[in-house]
């Protein structure tokens, strides 16, 4: 991206909000959002070779988009964009395809696809072999979110996932993208049954009956691998938002 065009976009982004302007901040968005797909794509062509978003373009959440944490993601992103040359491994990949993912779902749109080539998608075996896990682990793994790609064979698993998957930060947006994805196809009362076998499987791994319980002396930051508690957190916070939305207490 040219100085040039990194400058115009930041003003009409620094205008739109500044006015309130509506379909200004939707234009940049839209602009950014095509942005990062074609770099994702001409950058790493050996790792993605396809990304499908809405095909009656993207259903933008309007009071998202006036928000001040969207200024700030489209801030951010612009920065990124401006790099004039991006990384190229596997854990750079997967940062910037999980954090597009995440953004998307934020905006309140549909499913978001990728495709990938058949020689970066890895057996379960391969995966459960780099991660130094038995293949019930990694199937835990899968239900908590580690990304899985249905083959005419069977499931494989992106090689980026296996990267990512010992960075706390990127474990848990896997997650949480994953289960964006499921509330898509999931009424709210089969996401609270889901919900409540996940957190029982919490509460039985750690002998407590909620996450405060059972993390009472840390703070998740101080911990080697503060997974659980914020899975744990982020689930707990999930079935109070659900049980709003269905009348319960």
């Amino acid at each position: 991206m040219s100085n040039e065009i990194y400058e115009l976009t930041n003003e009409n982004i620094n205008q739109g909000y500044r006015d309130h302007e509506l379909p200004i901040i939707e234009k940049e968005t839209d602009y950014i959002m095509g942005k990062i797909v074609t770099v994702l794509l001409s950058m790493f062509p050996d790792k993605i070779v396809g990304i499908a978003l809405d095909k009656y373009g993207i259903k933008f959440d309007n009071d998202y988009l006036l928000s001040e944490k969207h200024q700030k993601n489209l801030k951010k992103w612009l920065q990124r964009l401006a790099q004039t040359e991006l990384p190229s491994s596997d854990m750079d990949f997967g940062k910037l395809k999980v954090d597009l993912e995440h953004w998307y779902y934020q905006m309140g749109d549909d499913e978001v696809q990728f495709s990938y080539p058949s020689s970066y998608l890895l057996t379960p075996k391969e995966a459960s072999d780099h991660l130094g896990v038995s293949r019930v682990t990694l199937n835990k793994y899968i239900q908590q979110g580690l990304e899985v790609v249905d083959t005419n064979s069977h499931r494989k698993i992106p090689k980026y996932t296996v990267e990512l998957w010992g960075d706390p930060v990127y474990a848990i947006r896997m997650q949480m993208n994953a289960q964006e994805k499921k509330l898509r196809n999931q009424s709210p009362a089969e996401r609270l049954e889901e919900l409540n076998y996940e957190i029982t499987q919490l509460e039985i791994k750690y002998k407590s009956g909620s996450v405060k319980e059972a993390f009472a002396a840390y703070d998740g930051d101080s911990m080697d691998d503060p997974s659980d508690y914020y899975l744990w957190r982020d689930l707990e916070n999930e079935k109070k938002e659900i049980m709003k939305l269905l009348g319960g207490s």
